[in-house]
């Protein structure tokens, strides 16, 4: 009994340190954070491990705490398109009430090893009612973030390629970019197949736009990592 509590109390302390971690709960009092944990479950995946896959997985929200993680979805002609990347604080997934349930999903895909936050569905509506305030703001989250997908929709249906790739590398940039002095280092596993699905164009179109800008000392670009050299004129191609 005592290495059960003591494992158990162990538990609750990693999920609490993992919920501080998001910026979603900062507002959250020390008792409603404790509170909030017996509504989660702490879900590991290693490199390259599928969350779930598009038709496949069951409703429930994800918060990613740690890692990496790309949403995936197979078009009508068989290409593989990457909806968006999920960066730590970041909340995907669905949930359904009734008889309302997405007609589709997605694939997720762990591209580094990922910790994150589940929710089951049923738990996520248990929570929503005992803490209105937490679901609306992970609710206006994964809105957020779905109008954000809507947009990037929109950039691929009509932008120019060489745009394209360079809103992906400046959004990335952003979001886990490590700068030292004026350059930009995007220390991630990033394929040119990884770029060219989250851009609508092919692996061969963007090796050519990506070589062209490393020989004009706009990127740096070796497996495993980018680096941005000269962030203006990467904006200006962004336009």
């Amino acid at each position: 009994m005592a290495k059960e509590a003591f494992r158990e109390g162990q538990a609750q302390n990693l999920k609490l340190e993992l919920l501080r971690k998001v910026h979603l709960f900062e507002d959250l009092s020390e008792e409603e954070l404790k509170d909030a944990l017996r509504y989660m479950q702490v879900r590991d995946f290693r490199k390259n491990e599928y969350l779930f896959f598009e038709e496949e997985g069951e409703p429930g929200v994800y918060i990613l705490v740690e890692g990496l993680i790309k949403l995936l979805k197979e078009t009508h002609d068989a290409r593989i398109v990457i909806v968006r990347l999920v960066y730590p604080g970041d909340i995907f997934g669905w949930i359904e009430w009734g008889r309302k349930a997405p007609r589709n999903t997605y694939t997720a895909k762990a591209m580094l090893e990922s910790k994150t936050l589940y929710i089951s569905n049923k738990d996520f509506i248990n929570l929503s009612i005992k803490h209105p305030a937490v679901a609306i703001k992970m609710t206006c989250e994964a809105t957020s973030t779905l109008l954000h997908s809507y947009e990037t929709l929109k950039s691929i249906a009509g932008g120019k390629v060489e745009e394209r790739i360079a809103k992906v590398l400046l959004e990335i940039a952003d979001r886990i970019g490590k700068k030292y002095e004026d350059v930009i280092v995007i220390d991630a596993p990033l394929t040119r197949l990884d770029i060219a699905e989250m851009t609508g164009t092919t692996v061969e179109t963007t090796i050519r736009v990506m070589s062209k800008w490393k020989k004009q000392g706009i990127i740096n670009a070796e497996r495993g990592y980018i680096e941005i050299l000269k962030r203006r004129e990467l904006e200006k191609l962004a336009v």
